[in-house]
């Protein structure tokens, strides 16, 4: 029995790292050495990064934002606060840092 559960947890494992996971390093928005930005592995023309960059600064200082960032948080608040297991206050932090993650990207993206 305590086999099969070890092999279990390695199948589930295996499963969710390399059979279901469908982003990798290259779909994320990042620069590269030469100061290019790509996404999803191609290079973004100037214009792109402007129209991201001016859509990120839209989006930053509108009401929508703030409400959902504001919500976010406070779900996150909350579910701290009620937190009964380790496990309830790893799920809280998480958010909040998902809030934090959210903010610090739409930020770097508005100063391209």
């Amino acid at each position: 029995m305590n086999e099969q559960l070890v092999l279990q947890k390695k199948l589930s494992r295996f499963l969710a790292d390399e059979v279901f996971c469908t982003i990798t390093e290259e779909d994320v928005l990042k620069q590269q050495i030469d100061g290019k930005w790509t996404h999803k592995g191609i290079a973004l023309t100037e214009g792109q990064v402007k129209v991201l960059k001016k859509e990120a600064e839209q989006f930053s200082n509108s009401n929508l934002y703030r409400i959902l960032a504001d919500e976010l948080k406070w779900h996150a608040r909350s579910k701290l606060e009620a937190a009964q297991t380790e496990q309830d206050m790893i799920a809280s932090k998480l958010l909040s840092y998902f809030v934090d993650l959210l903010k610090t990207k739409i930020k770097k993206i508005a100063t391209l």
